[in-house]
């Protein structure tokens, strides 16, 4: 069990805040809605590591990953700051004056500058022009451009163009190849972060393979379109609660009141169909769901007010209910199967199209030397991973980064995607039970 410092009298650090800063032997997630202090926890410990005097880490063993280089750079001015300060505290210490001269060394950045560190001292590894440049965004989107009209170009150019034909009928209405472009980046750029793009890409048709299926309780994505349902539900019954609660008020539309109770019980019941039920009894209930009318309230024996602002959150709540209905609960379970199934072999095409893509866009960058930043993450992990009898495990280069730094810390990290994280848990070191990642992030602005 972590022993924590006292903490002193005249600091404005909350005791979770504290903790946070002090928590050490295992890896650490301190999540925290934005304007919480997050970051400035994380700054406090990285300088509390650097200037302890028990157990004092040098500032070139701490990794600390920044989304910005705004933030990087505020970071490094506030190790300077505070080694400063404690040098003048405590000028014999030899180790403290030399932390003032590492500092510009400190591997404080964003994740994109890490990996162009690790690309440009083992690009020898790499089968890349060790002089490449980072492409600017124009050059970037006028080669994504040329490169996607060729790929399309030849799509169309072989002996039986049908299959590109029905992709194009599939998703555009005037039989114009812009929206095929638009999925196909949008496709690419889903698969470039994640660690095996081209994995990700050949098991993106098989969710659409409905053969065998006879329910889509069957299917993965039900179980969250289920919990998107639950939190419709719930967001009507609060406001359903609103209505009850203004009836209930002095002056308030008592009549109301006991339509409410009814409204609750109907969705506490449309609640369980969702939670207890197949999908496609939910079906059948929540496209029979009729709302009960509303009790008369004679006039002039309530506060109008009131009254309409009962009679608006009940309208909000049937709202709230009927858009997710139209959402969700549109086409028939049998419907929706056969139409899943008949986008199989249109993703099939598609994906077929962004690996072309992917790999003639490659060829692009590599024959002008160019790079953009999601080609330094997938570099970076070509060099920190080798394959041993079949598995991916850390390289002997990987293994360097985590004996050098002691900690890893991690600014905005619900803006991690998967490659990212991938590479952060190949340079830290040990499991989540004894690490020594720290990561500071709102999770509930995760992206999914």
């Amino acid at each position: 069990m972590t022993t924590l410092p006292i903490k002193p009298q005249d600091v404005t650090w909350t005791d979770d805040q504290w903790k946070a800063i002090w928590a050490k032997g295992q890896d650490t997630l301190v999540s925290a809605a934005a304007g919480s202090g997050k970051t400035a926890v994380l700054i406090e410990r990285l300088i509390q590591k650097v200037i302890d005097e028990v157990n004092p880490i040098n500032v070139d063993e701490l990794l600390v990953v920044t989304f910005t280089n705004a933030s990087a750079a505020e970071m490094r001015q506030r190790m300077a700051t505070a080694l400063e300060k404690a040098v003048k505290a405590n000028p014999e210490s030899q180790h403290l004056r030399r932390q003032l001269t590492l500092v510009n060394k400190a591997q404080i950045s964003t994740l994109h500058s890490f990996c162009l560190a690790i690309v440009k001292q083992y690009a020898y590894l790499l089968n890349i022009d060790p002089g490449f440049r980072i492409a600017n965004e124009n050059e970037a989107a006028l080669l994504k451009d040329d490169t996607m009209a060729e790929v399309l170009e030849a799509a169309y150019d072989v002996a039986d163009p049908s299959e590109m034909y029905r992709l194009v009928d599939a998703f555009t209405s005037d039989r114009n190849d812009q929206d095929i472009e638009v999925l196909i980046e949008k496709l690419y750029d889903m698969a470039r972060v994640n660690p095996e793009p081209f994995r990700w890409l050949d098991d993106l048709p098989e969710r659409y393979n409905m053969d065998g299926v006879t329910s889509l309780d069957e299917l993965d994505f039900v179980q969250s379109i289920r919990q998107t349902m639950v939190h419709s539900v719930d967001e009507a019954i609060a406001l359903i609660l609103e209505v009850r609660a203004l009836a209930n008020t002095p002056d308030g539309p008592d009549a109301y009141g006991e339509t409410a109770q009814a409204d609750l019980i109907l969705l506490h019941e449309a609640r369980a169909f969702l939670n207890e039920r197949s999908w496609e009894e939910a079906y059948a209930f929540f496209t029979a769901f009729k709302w009960g009318k509303l009790k008369a309230q004679k006039k002039g024996t309530c506060d109008e007010l009131l009254l309409d602002r009962a009679k608006a959150k009940r309208n909000d709540a049937k709202k709230v209910l009927t858009d997710a209905t139209e959402q969700f609960f549109s086409r028939s379970p049998e419907r929706l199967l056969e139409e899943i199934q008949h986008m199989y072999p249109l993703m099939q095409t598609l994906v077929e199209l962004t690996k072309q893509f992917t790999v003639a866009y490659s060829a692009a960058k590599n024959k002008k030397g160019i790079v953009d930043f999601s080609d330094l993450e997938h570099f970076a992990l070509a060099i920190l991973t080798k394959e041993v009898d079949g598995n991916i495990v850390a390289s002997d280069v990987a293994k360097a980064y985590e004996a050098r730094f002691k900690e890893v810390l991690v600014d905005e990290y619900q803006d991690t995607n998967r490659l990212q994280e991938t590479i952060l848990q190949l340079v830290k070191a040990g499991a989540e039970a004894d690490g020594n990642l720290f990561m500071v992030g709102d999770v509930k602005q995760v992206r999914p």
